[in-house]
This record gives C-alpha cells, sequence and structure tokens, in this order.
C-alpha cells in the first residue's frame, strides 16, 4: 500500500520562479562582496609587511584564514548567482525558422536556415536585447542579401539559398555569426552612396573593411524606399546601439557574389567581466580581457607606413595607436604594447600594465564618453574607467569618425 501512494503522489517540482529583478539585486549584492573581498586582501598583504608579535602574530595568522575563507565563499557566490541568469541561445534561436520560412515565401525565395550551437549559454539580459537585432539582421539578408531562385541558377549557384545562425563561446565571449550565401555587399557602391547622403567626404572608408561597416551609419539605407520586409525605417545603426548596450561589438565580413558574414561577440555575463588593467596619461582604465592578445615591450622609434607607426609582431607589422590619444588624454610616455585581436589587429600603446582582475561593471548613464561603456572600482577602491569592446575592435575608432 505503501509503494502504491508514493507511485500515485505526484512527481515533486525541482524548480521556481524568480523574479528577474531580484536575481538582478543577487548578482549585484555577489559582486560588491566580491569587491569587498578583494579589497580586504590588498589591506590585509599591506599589514603583514609590519612585523606582529605575539598575540597580534596569532590574530593576523587567524585574520588571514579568514579572509581566505571568506574570499572563496564569495568566488562561489559568484559563480552560483551567475549560473541562474545564464540561458541557452537556442530559446531565442528557435523562433526564427517560422519566420525565414514566411518571409522568404512572401518575397519568392527558396531559404533554408541552418542553426547550431544552441545549447550555447549567455546571460538572460543579452538573449532578451538580442531578438530585435537579430531579426531585423535576418530580415536584411533575405531582402537584400539572397538572390531569387532564378537570379541565382543564373549566377551558377543553386536555387536554394543557404543562411546560417550559429554560435558558440570564445573565451569570456560568446560569438554570434549569421552567414548567408547571397550577392555580398559591393564596397564601391556603399561609399557612393554614403557620400551622396553626406556621411563621409570624398576619401572615407578607404578599404572594403571600413566599407561595410558605413551601413552602420544612422541615416545610412541602399534603398530608396524602406520595404515592409527588411528596412521598415529602420537602420542598422539601431542593430549596432543595441549590440554595443551590452558591451558587444559587430562586424561585417563580404564577398561580392558569394555573401556576407555578421559577426557579434558578447561577453558571456554583462556584470562582471576579466578586464586588464593599465594606466595612460594619468588615467586608470580597464580592457575587456576579450580582445587582448599579449603584451609587448615598444622602441623609442618606429617604423612609419603612410605617415604612421608601425611595429613588427611575429613576423607581420602591425599599426601602433595611443590609448591616450585615442581618448582624447594627454600625450604620455607609453613603451607598454597590448595586442588587440581585432578584425584588423594592432598594438594600442599604454604607459603601464597593472594586472588583471574581473570587475563589477557599472554602466554609464548620467553622461557619454567616447570610448569609454562604463566604471568600475579595483582592488583598491580606486576608480577605473572600463574602455569599449566595439571602440577596441574598431580600432579605438568611432565608426562615425572613422567614416569622415
Amino acid at each position: 500500500m505503501a509503494e502504491a501512494r508514493a507511485a500515485a503522489a505526484p512527481a515533486k517540482d525541482e524548480s521556481i520562479r524568480i523574479d528577474a529583478v531580484k536575481l538582478d539585486a543577487l548578482l549585484e549584492v555577489a559582486g560588491e562582496s566580491g569587491q569587498a573581498a578583494n579589497q580586504a586582501a590588498v589591506l590585509l598583504e599591506r599589514l603583514s609587511q609590519f612585523k606582529f608579535e605575539g598575540q597580534a602574530a596569532t590574530l593576523m595568522a587567524t585574520l588571514t584564514e579568514t579572509l581566505e575563507r571568506a574570499s572563496r565563499y564569495s568566488a562561489e557566490l559568484q559563480r552560483a548567482t551567475l549560473a541562474t541568469r545564464m540561458q541557452p541561445v537556442g530559446r531565442l534561436f528557435q523562433k526564427f525558422p517560422r519566420l525565414v520560412r514566411e518571409l522568404a515565401k512572401d518575397l519568392g525565395k527558396d531559404v533554408e536556415l541552418t542553426i547550431e550551437g544552441a545549447e550555447t549559454e549567455v546571460d538572460r539580459v543579452v538573449v532578451d536585447s538580442l531578438y530585435d537585432p537579430l531579426v531585423h539582421m535576418l530580415r536584411n539578408a533575405l531582402d537584400h542579401g539572397v538572390e531569387s531562385p532564378e537570379e541565382r541558377v543564373k549566377a551558377g549557384k543553386p536555387a536554394k539559398a543557404f543562411i546560417l545562425l550559429k554560435a558558440w563561446q570564445e573565451a569570456n565571449s560568446v560569438m554570434i555569426v549569421l552567414q548567408d550565401d547571397g550577392k555580398g555587399m559591393d564596397p564601391v557602391k556603399l561609399r557612393k552612396k554614403a557620400f551622396e547622403k553626406g556621411l563621409i567626404g570624398e576619401n572615407g572608408a578607404p578599404n572594403d573593411e571600413d566599407a561595410y561597416q558605413l551601413v552602420f551609419l544612422p541615416g545610412f539605407s541602399t534603398k530608396e524606399v524602406a520595404s515592409s520586409v527588411s528596412g521598415r525605417g529602420v537602420g542598422m545603426d539601431v542593430v549596432k546601439t543595441a549590440v554595443e548596450k551590452n558591451r558587444g561589438a559587430i562586424r561585417i565580413d563580404s564577398q561580392l557574389g558569394s555573401g556576407t558574414k555578421f559577426a557579434i561577440r558578447l561577453p558571456i555575463e554583462l556584470s562582471i567581466v576579466p578586464t586588464m588593467l593599465v594606466s595612460t596619461s594619468g588615467a586608470s582604465l580597464a580592457l575587456p580581457m576579450a580582445v587582448v592578445e599579449r603584451v609587448v615591450e615598444l622602441p623609442e622609434t618606429f617604423s612609419n607606413v603612410g605617415g604612421a607607426p608601425v611595429l613588427k609582431d611575429q613576423g607581420r607589422p602591425l599599426p601602433v595607436r595611443s590609448l591616450a590619444g585615442a581618448l582624447g588624454y594627454e600625450e604620455a610616455p607609453e613603451r607598454v604594447g597590448i595586442v588587440i585581436n581585432a578584425p584588423q589587429p594592432y598594438i594600442l600603446a599604454v604607459e603601464a600594465v597593472d594586472g588583471t582582475a574581473d570587475l563589477v561593471i557599472k554602466p554609464m548613464t548620467a553622461l557619454t564618453v567616447e570610448g569609454i561603456t562604463g566604471t568600475a572600482r579595483s582592488a583598491e577602491g580606486e576608480l577605473v574607467l572600463v574602455v569599449g569592446l566595439s571602440f577596441l575592435m574598431d580600432g579605438c575608432r568611432s565608426t562615425v569618425r572613422m567614416a569622415a
């Protein structure tokens, strides 16, 4: 009888629903506790430089052991709290096959959508904020990118077009790629259209990489009239803004006649970010580790290409750019270089590298500073400015300034 009652009992529900605001508050507390533990560790390290004897030495030993335990529990609390916010991107991707089928039917195109990496996990805030940008990019791919079956056959392609939506983790970032095998972008046409609209000067966007980024400029469009499928009066600048709001970066790679690839790089989680701490021109700054390749020593003088400093790194000539100059600070003796892993790699010159740290990032809300995406506190309690991932990926240039 007892076995029968047990079998008839309803299964125990192992999950509960928690308000997202409460999770956000918990994460902030976990982050601040970690920050406090780090600051306490720094203070304890300074105290250990003094000589303690007798009961004071015993108390110091006990304090050290207690602080190590508190730091360990604080780190575990952060990891556990972050885990509660992580969600697979498949929750977002599963909405797109039907959208692609319906739009392809409306446009008279034959398109197959392939999804990979749906199990990749990312902060729920990122998942929620990516829906509109990805919808807009898919609409653009279907309307502007892929050709009609007749056009594809005439160009020697299969009648059916293919769109790939893929996600994967890369170091401390999540990569999301949307790629089509359509007609690609014409950099000459992009420059001409941007010049006609007054968005760039006559010599703006000198190379193809820069030309592709022109689509992110406010007011840019290659269509005279927004269609009901793609633009609807909304430009790709909205997509870039949405990605950068989550401290991400978006890049375009295209080949005329072969297709276009949009690559989005985002932090796996938003509040606690692994960074490299640097200083230049009297400012303390943090660079996202997602784009830091390595640190190199800079010489007194450089080779010059087109009037710009260049340093050969592992056999490849890389441009050298001043962080102080890029942020509008006063000139500083920058003799330390950081190789930045961007679509077009370069070396970022700083005065000093001060270590690495997982920082609790507070977004900039009251004002906008070009190149700076937020603030944080170092283990010593010092205010640190966080340099934007997109700004670094763009070579320490905003899209608008790049195109001018």
